[in-house]
């Protein structure tokens, strides 16, 4: 089984800014997390933006799963 072992998370930058005090960053985001042709993307739904954008430069990662 795998765990979470995350030690720096991702977050929107105007999704912090905007989040409401009496919720967590975990509460209050909205990421959407997935492959792309060259590597990896996390994106904002709520602000339609990239929030990174990993180039991966045709190495093969390992898919957990």
């Amino acid at each position: 089984m795998t765990e979470n072992r995350i030690v720096t998370f991702f977050h929107c930058s105007q999704c912090i800014d905007q989040k409401p005090k009496h919720l967590s960053a975990r509460e209050w985001v909205k990421l959407e997390c997935g492959w792309t042709e060259e590597g990896f993307q996390v994106w904002c739904v709520r602000h339609e933006i990239n929030v990174v954008a990993i180039d991966f430069k045709g190495q093969k990662v390992r898919v957990a799963g």
